[in-house]
């Protein structure tokens, strides 16, 4: 058997998701206290870009490996090559500066994916299934490596000799595991014919992540806005019943947080589902033990992290 199909077809174990609630009960997201820098942004020596205040750091993701290290890689772009991944290792969320571990991964032509006219690989998110990590990423498409340590990934052969899971799925893809069912977020920026520019964030949905769905429009619009870079980063968090899209837009530097209690619906061009406006951009959510956490890259310079509250509803 593939092994990529044995190790989803078994009963999942996600580390970033809380255990589900039989109440249903509102809350509201805050970030307690300051930030804390984890990891700074890396001189990529013979990769640098010409300009280093266009360097970023950007859409990044945690996994904790099977030596119960933090793992962290984040997509850098304005490189040399444009954009690629790099990590930063660490031994406690709260325990100061990680280290770093150097260039995770570059877009490679005999996969598929994007190399020209620059590299693209962008949007590390991790996930645990049964004893297999998984790391998705976009780069022409929406794509998966795989690790049995948690610290080494290479990409597997999941049909057609690639490791594309599917085409059409825009940038910045996350999945969340709820029940059975496979959820995977990412955002779709268009420019149409008249110039206008639109983004929004999509879904599309899997039982063994081999076949997907359709995709289903999930938020557009509204106080966040419509421009090619109002739906970014999107991070779902299912937590007492309900579900939390938190939504970033590069225009404002701000994530927008929207409660739901479907994961197909936060609001198409309405703010009936919006609760809360958070200083951070494409935030991660994390959950190490019963402590919560929030990530931020909103000065481009490096990761941060801060504590997070789920605040009642009353």
């Amino acid at each position: 058997m593939n092994a990529f199909i044995k190790g989803i077809i078994i009963v999942s174990q996600v580390v970033m998701f809380a255990p589900l609630h039989s109440q249903d009960i509102p809350h509201i997201p805050v970030i307690e206290g300051d930030f804390w820098r984890l990891g700074e942004a890396p001189d990529l020596d013979s990769l640098n870009g010409e300009n280093p205040d266009k360097q970023h750091v950007v859409d990044h993701g945690f996994i904790k490996d099977s030596l119960g290290k933090w793992q962290l890689w984040a997509c850098i772009r304005g490189t040399g090559v444009s954009r690629l991944l790099y990590g930063w290792v660490g031994t406690s969320l709260e325990n100061g500066e990680w280290i770093q571990t150097g260039v995770k991964a570059r877009a490679h032509q005999d996969w598929g994916e994007q190399v020209t006219p620059a590299e693209q690989m962008q949007a590390p998110y991790f996930m645990k299934i049964h004893d297999t990590y998984y790391c998705f990423y976009n780069s022409a498409g929406i794509r998966v490596m795989t690790s049995q340590d948690g610290a080494h990934y290479s990409r597997p052969k999941i049909k057609n000799e690639n490791n594309l899971l599917y085409e059409r799925g825009g940038r910045d893809v996350m999945v969340m595991k709820d029940d059975d069912t496979y959820y995977a977020y990412s955002t779709i920026s268009t420019v149409a014919k008249d110039g206008w520019l639109r983004g929004f964030v999509i879904v599309r949905t899997s039982k063994d992540l081999i076949k997907w769905s359709d995709y289903t429009i999930v938020s557009e619009g509204g106080r966040a806005g419509n421009g090619a870079v109002s739906a970014e980063s999107p991070f779902v968090q299912k937590y007492q019943g309900y579900y939390y899209l938190f939504r970033s837009s590069s225009s404002t530097g701000t994530a927008f947080v929207y409660r739901s209690k479907d994961p197909y619906n936060f609001g198409v061009n309405n703010d009936d589902k919006l609760i809360a406006e958070l200083a951070v951009w494409a935030p991660e959510i994390i959950l190490d033990g019963n402590q919560w956490y929030i990530s931020d890259i909103a000065d481009f310079k490096g990761v941060k992290l801060a504590k997070l509250k789920w605040a009642e509803v009353k």
